[in-house]
């Protein structure tokens, strides 16, 4: 498991409950965008033998989309879940609890299922609770070809 920094990292240790599982983390500094490049090292170092996961926000996976092809042409069997809020929410939170307003956090970003399916890979966006832990379990258990 490989987790980015920001809010998505504050759930994921908030929420998920481990078991026998390995984690890389950054130690927050300043490493926005950590969790792919990490899970690619993770691959490099593990390659098949284990399931590699990547958990990011939306804000730190687009700072390393071009290398999504690079795991998709080398079959790197790499579960990416991406948190879409549509900003980068930690340093919104920061400015907000600083008493400033909001500025220059929001994103603009793609669809991150269709870019996965135009790369040559598995893509499924979730928008609804209800299909969440399905959809999390399908994508958890899916074969990866060679």
């Amino acid at each position: 498991m490989c987790v980015d920094v920001g809010n998505n990292a504050y759930s994921f240790g908030r929420y998920f409950e481990p078991s026998n599982q390995t984690f890389l983390m950054s130690g927050y500094l300043g490493s926005i965008g950590f969790a792919f490049p990490a899970a690619i090292g993770a691959w490099a170092a593990v390659g098949h033998t284990r399931p590699i996961i990547a958990v990011a926000g939306d804000g730190g996976f687009c700072q390393y989309l071009a290398d999504f092809t690079t795991a998709v042409k080398y079959s790197m069997p790499i579960k990416v879940i991406v948190i879409n809020n549509n900003e980068l929410g930690k340093i919104s939170k920061e400015q907000r609890a600083g008493g400033w307003s909001t500025w220059a956090t929001d994103l603009v970003n793609p669809n991150f299922a269709s870019f996965a399916e135009s790369c040559g890979a598995f893509g499924k966006q979730v928008n609804d609770r209800k299909v969440l832990h399905q959809a999390l379990f399908n994508c958890l258990n899916m074969m990866v070809l060679d």
